[in-house]
């Protein structure tokens, strides 16, 4: 059907006054824009410009945020300046000596000057030069105004402007558009209504319709060649469940291409050699698109609705009704040429990109990796489905020896471990029993947090792990949840006994840390939900240390620290310590502590040094003290 539009599109160009514009419309993605650029190309091609002669090509303009005519006409002249101040065409200054007066509205005389040619591009008036014949150039004046819908000029004076161009220039206007939404950003006091214009101005309407497997394709020959030969091989997997999606938006499905192929060719070499990278990177293709399709469709859940503890909802559920909405789009698809799509673990992956705009290459490079003799044991029994009872029966036993050993280096590894015990105990495949491997697993959880009293690296430790947590669904979660719950308690415990940023610089007391404490307060504490300013800091702290840094400030900084305390905490002679806040309460003890050694310093003081200590030590800041 687009071939139709081509072809009228192709005469309508060759007519010398029509005096009517074209519309093309269509929804947003469904390729209009895309449609038009590959329509100028091959026009340009069957006009290309000569050092003989100049011709007139097409001027494509975005309207897209534009809120003033005159920023229109300014795009028209950047389009223009290009080729028609060429050096290559030798007589495009003889042809402004002849439109400079109209073009220019000036006298000028053109010479060899780059400085003048700059200005003659930075002075020209499009418009002019659009209306006025001129011998000099040839060709036909197209022009091509996208995005109407997105524009932000009054619609009575851009129709005018644009009307201008089909009435008094001779131009052959192109306007790209969504209908329903031009007539939705309507306002009522509008004279001149958009059916009034389209009645007067358009005389030919046409609709974009997308067609998808001739635009897969040309979108698979931008993409550099080191993928491209892949991406072919899955032209027709993609166009599948681009379909399936039912989403029909070309452009989310070319920046969907373009993302994907810049990850992979992100991946190390080792990855691209891999036996298993045909497969594996099909699959994480296949993915990328019904995930993409799915996300910005509008279904931004779809993390939560292919998550394996979904399984355990009422079936009911809204939650289990659109999972099974959603699978049984793509259920014709899935397990084709061994693909797993809308596997939880890649979902999660994609959407976190998606949102992020990061990309977790951890458990796609595992998977490739299997094949690797030297990677360790418990990382090849993912692989158990395809084993024999020997190479299981290996890995098995050189995983359960490193395990029970407790040799495990870190959070990764030691999840990596429980997260295949856990899948391979639901399978009959595991000899030792769940309360060992659970003992162990909670074993080793303490001795590496054994001595970390660092809050970052506590918080980095729980995301460590719970990156590296796999399952397929709930049964096969049981050892690991165990764990997981096991880890996060006595990580946030240890988090809660922590002193942190804050605590330590009022640990560390001195001129420029009293200063930095109004600012460093209003950030967020690692490993909770809240601002500093919302967590009590002088509960874990050594009250010694603070006092003694006091101490040590000068009077002027003393003075900083008493309205940073001011700032902090309520004064209010009328409220009694029951009605200080809960963060108050924890922190009384500790502030108690700190005014009683201040106290028995402060009469060994005199003049200010004693004021500035007395100040700190008074009633004056937090009552109950």
């Amino acid at each position: 059907m687009n071939e139709s539009v081509t072809n009228f599109l192709n005469e309508y160009a060759e007519i010398p006054n029509p005096q009517y514009a074209i519309l093309l419309k269509g929804p947003w993605g469904c390729g209009k824009s895309y449609f038009i650029r590959q329509w100028i190309e091959q026009y340009k091609t069957k006009n290309e410009i000569t050092i003989k002669k100049i011709k007139w090509l097409p001027i494509y303009v975005s309207l897209y945020g534009l809120t003033s005519t005159q920023q229109i006409t300014e795009s028209i002249n950047k389009e223009i300046s290009p080729w028609l101040y060429s050096k290559g065409v030798k007589f495009a200054k003889q042809t402004l000596l002849t439109a400079s007066k109209v073009a220019l509205r000036c006298d000028i005389n053109i010479s060899d000057n780059s400085e003048k040619e700059a200005s003659l591009i930075c002075n020209l008036d499009s418009s002019f030069l659009l209306k006025e014949d001129n011998v000099k150039i040839k060709g036909n004046k197209v022009l091509i105004f996208d995005d109407l819908e997105r524009c932000n000029i009054n619609f009575e004076t851009l129709f005018g402007y644009i009307n201008y161009f089909v009435e008094h220039c001779k131009c052959k206007v192109i306007i790209i558009g969504d209908e329903d939404k031009i007539v939705l950003k309507e306002s009522e006091d509008l004279k001149i209504k958009y059916k009034d214009f389209k009645e007067k101005t358009i005389g030919r309407t046409f609709e974009i319709i997308a067609d998808t497997d001739e635009t897969i394709g040309c979108f698979i020959e931008e993409i550099h060649n080191n993928n491209r030969n892949l991406l072919k091989e899955n032209k027709e997997l993609i166009t599948r469940i681009f379909k399936a999606s039912k989403f029909n938006n070309l452009r989310v499905l070319r920046q969907c291409l373009n993302d994907y192929h810049r990850i992979v060719m992100s991946f190390p070499e080792y990855f691209h050699r891999s036996k298993q990278y045909a497969k594996t990177i099909s699959s994480l293709l296949a993915n990328f698109v019904a995930v993409y399709c799915e996300y910005k469709s509008g279904n931004t859940k779809i993390k939560e609705y292919t998550h394996s503890q979904i399984f355990g909802y009422d079936h009911k559920s809204e939650e289990y009704k659109e999972r099974e909405k959603l699978l049984s789009k793509y259920h014709y698809i899935n397990f084709e040429k061994g693909i797993s799509l809308l596997n939880e673990f890649v979902v999660e992956i994609i959407v976190d990109y998606i949102e992020t705009g990061h990309f977790k290459d951890d458990y796609i490079k595992q998977i490739v990796s299997t094949e690797n003799k030297s990677l360790p044991s418990w990382e090849r029994l993912y692989d158990y489905w395809s084993m024999s009872n020997e190479v299981y029966e290996e890995n098995y036993n050189n995983t359960v020896e490193y395990y029970f050993a407790d040799k495990c280096t870190d959070f990764k590894e030691l999840f990596l471990i429980i997260s295949a015990f856990s899948i391979l105990y639901d399978k009959g495949l595991v000899a030792e029993s769940k309360e060992r491997i659970i003992q162990q697993g909670k074993e080793s959880i303490n001795r590496l947090l054994n001595g970390i009293d660092d809050v970052c690296v506590l918080v980095e430790d729980k995301a460590k792990a719970n990156n590296f947590m796999r399952y397929e669904n709930k049964s096969q979660a049981e050892i690991l949840n165990e764990l997981k719950k096991y880890l996060n308690e006595t990580i946030d415990k240890k988090i809660e006994e922590c002193p942190n940023e804050i605590s330590v610089m009022l640990e560390d007391l001195n001129e420029q840390t009293c200063v930095n404490l109004f600012k460093e307060i209003m950030k967020p504490a690692p490993g909770t939900h809240h601002l500093y300013i919302h967590t009590p800091i002088f509960l874990n702290i050594d009250t010694l240390k603070v006092a003694s840094g006091i101490l040590g400030l000068s009077n002027e900084s003393k003075n900083t620290f008493y309205h940073f305390l001011l700032n902090r905490y309520i004064k209010n002679e009328h409220l009694n310590e029951n009605e200080l806040t809960e963060i108050c309460r924890l922190e009384l003890p500790n502030l108690k502590m700190i005014n009683e050694n201040l106290k028995k310093e402060v009469v060994k003081k005199r003049l200010i040094d004693k004021y500035s200590i007395t100040l700190l030590s008074n009633k004056s800041w937090l009552i109950g003290l």
